[in-house]
């Protein structure tokens, strides 16, 4: 959803960016049927258009939504759930022509954390903030409570996987996305059997209210806070793994995965695939690379070590995660925010764990907090020094003392030296944005409202999606796997 004129430009810019990716598709040739290349090629193909067009669509519904708010086209809203009221307060302040600045004085806050607040949709909001809010926008709530009607076989499918953990985003977009609300009951069958060999579970723990899930089919290691709803970890964790299995027998083709570096190699092989890249545009003298070319260099490079990286964007239960099935390791990278800048970190810092020498039988790590926040443990220590050292060639503590001192001490003048620093160390001043906050963390100092305004946001996700695309061989697949990893990856 756009909250602010910035997100709106932004917005526009990456509408335009994927209308001409769109246009610059050549259609495959659907020969050679002896082989199947030329079939293959052109399967990806569709399925590169199909994921660019759905793109576009999504875009052009967030850029007609946040004009007629603006305008003041849309005077009502309907929340019909106590999860999409946040969204609908975003969307009263819109329609009420006041910016995030306009609420934060009228509640007497500072404006980043109305930022805050919704960015992480009013996640950290109490009850009565949210009611102060409500109050201070004047918008009016009716309530109501609908009765279920009887049950179908649909219905209680749904009621299963709900019951098990799955979040209701999840169960409609993902696991069922495929199915219309009155869908025949062997329609539902077939689906709640592909669901089944996702979840590695069998087709009648879904379909008994009485059936009790197995136990985690890995050695999972949480990190997470002592008040996790475990149900929803759990059932989450195995949704992703399954999609990790299917990732992995897609992938197979890449061989044996090859042991990851230490952090200074990894970065000499992420920085020969941005050379190489930009010597083939025409682009080689252009300064330090930016974040979306160290993500994308670094998907590559884990591409020729043999890790697949999944690109998630669902809400909530986890951040990141890895597994490691059968001697072979594949990256989760799950994040709703466009920020270049955290996705890279997600990613390398993701790597980090796999390539942590304590790691050993922990054959699954979940990432339950915020990865770009601090954190005391040893092995996310580890994984925050490696993907730094790789972001900043081992010279952050160099570079944070130059902020430092420029600064004079005073956090009110570090945004001022960000681009000079920057400049000077040669890092992208959205990383250096970015590592800052992430320090200042540590100390309780909320600076992250004053990094978000360095932030490239660009498209990590759908970035990731094409990367991945790209070394599938669907072939490997059949038609459940196929259809469960596409419903993953869809938008």
């Amino acid at each position: 959803m756009i909250r602010n004129e910035r997100q709106y430009r932004v917005t526009q810019k990456q509408r335009k960016a994927l209308a001409h990716e769109l246009e610059s598709l050549q259609p495959a040739p659907r020969t050679d049927e002896a082989t199947g290349e030329s079939a293959s090629a052109s399967f990806v193909l569709d399925l590169q258009r199909a994921s660019l067009e759905g793109q576009i669509a999504d875009l052009d519904g967030q850029l007609l939504e946040y004009e007629q708010l603006r305008s003041g086209y849309v005077t009502r809203a309907v929340a019909t759930s106590l999860s999409a009221i946040p969204e609908t307060l975003i969307k009263a302040r819109i329609a009420a022509g006041l910016t995030q600045r306009d609420l934060a004085e009228r509640l007497g806050l500072k404006e980043q954390q109305i930022q805050r607040y919704e960015s992480e949709g009013y996640a950290s909001a109490s009850l009565s903030r949210l009611e102060e809010v409500r109050r201070v926008l004047g918008v009016e709530m009716e309530t109501g409570v609908e009765f279920p009607a009887a049950h179908s076989p649909l219905s209680f499918l749904r009621k299963r996987l709900r019951g098990l953990g799955f979040d209701r985003s999840v169960v409609d977009k993902r696991l069922l996305r495929e199915v219309g609300n009155h869908a025949a009951p062997v329609k539902v069958m077939a689906i709640a059997e592909r669901i089944a060999r996702v979840l590695a579970v069998p087709t009648e723990a879904l379909l008994s209210e009485g059936s009790e899930l197995p136990a985690f089919a890995t050695t999972a290691r949480f990190k997470a806070p002592r008040n996790a709803a475990e149900a929803r970890l759990q059932a989450y964790a195995r949704y992703a793994e399954g999609i990790a299995r299917i990732a992995l027998r897609a992938t197979a083709q890449v061989g044996p995965q090859r042991p990851i570096p230490d952090a200074r190699t990894f970065r000499e092989g992420v920085d020969e695939i941005v050379h190489a890249d930009r010597s083939s545009n025409g682009r080689e003298a252009e300064g330090p690379p930016t974040s979306a070319e160290l993500f994308v260099a670094s998907l590559r490079h884990l591409r020729a070590l043999g890790v697949p990286v999944v690109p998630l964007r669902d809400v909530g239960t986890f951040h990141g995660a890895c597994f490691t099935i059968e001697g072979r390791s594949v990256i989760i990278v799950k994040q709703t925010s466009d920020s270049m800048a955290r996705w890279v970190n997600d990613l390398l810092h993701e790597t980090g764990h796999i390539r942590d020498p304590k790691r050993e039988q922990i054959r699954t790590w979940i990432e339950m907090g915020d990865i770009s926040q601090w954190s005391d443990d040893p092995e996310e220590q580890q994984a925050n020094d490696f993907a730094t050292d790789i972001l900043f060639e081992g010279r952050a503590g160099y570079v944070l003392a130059q902020c430092k001192n420029l600064a004079q001490g005073s956090v009110e003048r570090l945004k001022g030296v960000v681009p000079a620093v920057a400049r000077q160390a040669e890092v992208a001043p959205d990383i250096l944005a970015g590592y800052l906050a992430f320090q200042l963390s540590a100390d309780g100092i909320n600076w992250w409202g004053a990094a978000a305004s360095f932030q490239e946001h660009s498209m990590p996700w759908r970035m990731a999606v094409d990367e991945l695309l790209s070394q599938l061989d669907f072939s490997a697949l059949d038609h459940v796997e196929r259809a469960a990893l596409l419903d993953a990856l869809s938008s």
